[in-house]
């Protein structure tokens, strides 16, 4: 039996990190996720979307004057980024992608819920999504 004395909780949080060629739009989205807009699931991707969407900052590669400057992102998430996760947002650089940077929680909605209780990363040639930072 393992007992914990420190904080516990029943909340969960996922961080995740998106490269794009492209603004983010719900039709890249689906296709990244393997979801047809008919699909009996479409609904859920649609609030899985739409809160990846409002609970994301857009990183600006290149220039410090948009939300939140690639070098605070080093800086301020440095411990929690992985080497795979630094040489990606590099080679975004270089290709002149877009990036987004946020978190999703467990509280928020059903949908987050799902997406907090384990890590993922998915990648086609449109779009790069990150939520390998979770903390369950």
């Amino acid at each position: 039996m393992k007992i914990r004395a420190g904080f516990v909780s029943n909340s969960s949080s996922t961080s995740f990190l998106i490269l794009a060629k492209d603004d983010l739009n719900q039709a890249d989205f689906f296709e990244l996720m393997g979801i047809k807009p008919d699909s009996p699931i479409a609904d859920l991707f649609v609030q899985f979307y739409e809160d990846v969407i409002k609970n994301s900052k857009r990183i600006d590669l290149k220039t410090a004057d948009k939300d939140i400057p690639v070098k605070t992102l080093f800086e301020a998430r440095a411990d929690r980024l992985s080497q795979h996760m630094i040489k990606k947002i590099k080679e975004a650089q270089k290709r002149g992608l877009k990036a987004y940077y946020g978190a999703l929680d467990s509280e928020t909605s059903n949908i987050q819920s799902f997406f907090c209780t384990d890590s993922f990363e998915v990648e086609n040639e449109k779009i790069y999504f990150n939520g390998l930072e979770c903390i369950w």
